[in-house]
């Protein structure tokens, strides 16, 4: 068994789809083969069935013109004139038998114009009828029918103009010696069936085909073919379907099975025929098989030939496809040992020497590349995450990091006590900075209070510059409900110790908002909007204090928030004192 891997190969799949395509193009013309042998054979089958009817009419017509030579020769005497009904019955009653078993008669029947035969020989049934005997009587013709009751029977009436009165002369005769005859002609059963019963018989027996509600009247080889009518009567609901079935299997056998209507009624007498075509249709299967078994072989011998020209081409192929990936890694050199150098004129090249050539001048590409995007990366890695001022993380890192814990929290069980703090910062009166000192000594500020929050900090705590005189801290994981206390108290005190900047010593204060981040349900910027009102609470209240949030501060109007903007509190009045000391 092959392994798994070798399955996803290209050689592999080349040869699949060689093979598949092969056998698609023999499946089709397999069936192509087998669909105009079967055209073949149904043509052959309608042939042969319009050839039995031809047979069949040809007999009947036969039979009539031996039945009207019987008349003429029955009606004659030896003096070569018509007989009268004395003289015929006479003869007949002496060569009734002869006549019977020579020429298959069934009846003989003499009439005069009245309905019922005056003579009579055989089987008493079957008379004409009054229209039927005055049409004879009064056209002057022969009058031919076919009768199937217990049996099928050719009648010919015949008019007899004698000395002693006209007469009509009716011979029956039974078809068993033209059904003889068809099987001799044909090689092919046939049988007669009779027209269809308003009901079954109080005791059917074997002749009697139920679905088809018709008995078997006559039949050739009526041991074998019997059996097969009473089956395929039995599979086959109506009669009317044998026009469009194909062969029928019976004791491993096949047969065509067609009728034809004794009469133009559709509903009366029918003549079958049933013609074994298993020589056909084995023919048919070998020709199939013979047909297969080449297609099987030479689409080995194709997939065979696809898969050896096509195996070093495939190898250097799949070679290439594992650089390609190693590429993607950074690892050139590994690359560099899976695709070979090409050592021949460039005039010589292939598609495939182009490809490894290619490839070759790619890895020599991305390597210098990658060398460049790294550190460009790194470059723009800082820039985008940290404050260029202080190096601080800036809005986008804190904003990222609050993001992932919060995703985090919505996943943490219940019972866990620990929690997470967002410490909102803002200088009270920076602006004053910036007017005493200029905004230089304003950034030195910003830079020193920057290193004064990191050292108040555990490491993996987060400080971040928001912008202008704007900082963050976010703490995780503080066990000790009181401990957010500590740690705001501890920043105000490192905060507000004093700056030397350039000659002069500088006290500045903050305010601090406080939130807790780890409440399920809560939203970043419902975060960010609760630590702003807190820091805004505390500012209001004196600055240089914090601010825990809860639910019960009240929230801030307009008025109450402009009030507490620094930047409002410098317009309307004169500025809070900063303290400037110049040293000594």
């Amino acid at each position: 068994m092959l392994p798994l891997a070798n399955l996803n190969t290209l050689r592999f799949k080349a040869c699949l789809f060689s093979l598949l395509l092969v056998v698609a193009i023999c499946l089709f013309f397999i069936l192509l083969g087998n669909g105009s042998l079967q055209s073949l054979l149904a043509k052959n089958r309608e042939h042969r069935h319009l050839n039995f009817q031809f047979q069949v009419s040809g007999l009947l017509q036969e039979s009539r013109q031996e039945l009207s030579r019987l008349a003429e020769l029955i009606a004659l005497s030896p003096r070569g004139r018509l007989s009268s009904r004395d003289e015929l019955s006479s003869a007949l009653d002496r060569q009734w038998e002869l006549l019977q078993q020579s020429w298959d008669l069934h009846s003989l029947k003499i009439y005069d114009a009245a309905e019922e035969p005056v003579l009579s020989w055989g089987s008493p049934h079957g008379n004409l009828t009054a229209e039927q005997l005055s049409q004879v009587l009064l056209s002057g013709q022969s009058l031919e029918l076919m009768r199937c009751d217990l049996i099928c029977v050719q009648s010919l009436s015949v008019p007899m103009r004698a000395r002693g009165g006209d007469y009509v002369l009716q011979v029956d005769r039974t078809l068993s010696r033209q059904m003889r005859r068809f099987r001799e002609m044909t090689g092919s059963d046939i049988g007669i069936l009779s027209a269809v019963r308003a009901e079954a018989p109080p005791e059917p027996d074997a002749r009697y085909l139920g679905n088809w509600r018709r008995d078997v009247l006559a039949l050739t080889s009526r041991e074998r073919t019997l059996p097969l009518l009473n089956r395929l009567a039995a599979e086959m609901g109506e009669l009317a379907g044998l026009k469009h079935a194909r062969a029928f299997e019976f004791d491993n056998r096949q047969f065509d099975i067609r009728t034809m209507s004794v009469d133009v009624d559709e509903d009366g007498a029918q003549f079958v025929f049933v013609e074994d075509v298993s020589s056909q249709v084995s023919h048919i299967e070998e020709s199939v098989q013979l047909l297969l078994l080449f297609s099987v072989l030479g689409a080995l011998i194709f997939s065979a030939a696809v898969a050896g020209a096509l195996w070093r081409p495939i190898v250097r192929l799949r070679r290439l496809a594992e650089a390609l990936p190693l590429l993607t890694n950074g690892r050139f050199s590994d690359a560099r040992q899976l695709i070979r150098p090409v050592h021949k004129p460039l005039d010589r090249y292939d598609e495939l020497d182009v490809l490894d050539n290619t490839g070759l001048t790619v890895c020599d590409q991305l390597e210098d590349m990658n060398d460049m995007v790294s550190r460009k990366t790194a470059q723009l890695e800082r820039i985008a995450m940290h404050d260029s001022l202080t190096g601080l993380d800036n809005r986008y890192s804190l904003l990222e990091q609050l993001e992932f814990y919060l995703e985090l929290c919505r996943y943490q069980p219940a019972s866990v006590s620990e929690r997470g703090y967002l410490f909102f910062i803002d200088l009270d009166d920076f602006k004053q900075v910036n007017d005493s000192l200029g905004h230089q000594g304003g950034d030195e500020l910003l830079c020193v209070i920057a290193r004064r929050l990191l050292s108040a900090m555990r490491c993996g705590d987060i400080v971040a510059r928001l912008g202008g005189d704007e900082f963050c801290v976010f703490v995780r994981d503080l066990k000790d409900p009181d401990a957010y206390r500590i740690l705001a108290e501890k920043m105000l005190n490192t905060v507000a110790q004093p700056v030397k900047i350039d000659e002069h010593l500088v006290s500045v204060t903050m305010s601090v908002g406080v939130v807790a981040v780890n409440e399920q349900g809560d939203t970043l910027e419902a975060i960010l909007q609760k630590a702003d009102m807190a820091m805004y609470h505390a500012k209001r209240h004196g600055k240089n204090k914090f601010q825990l949030y809860t639910d019960s501060l009240p929230p801030l109007s307009t008025a109450d928030s402009a009030s507490s903007d620094p930047a409002n509190t410098r317009k309307k009045g004169p500025p809070l004192p900063l303290e400037l000391v110049k040293p000594r």
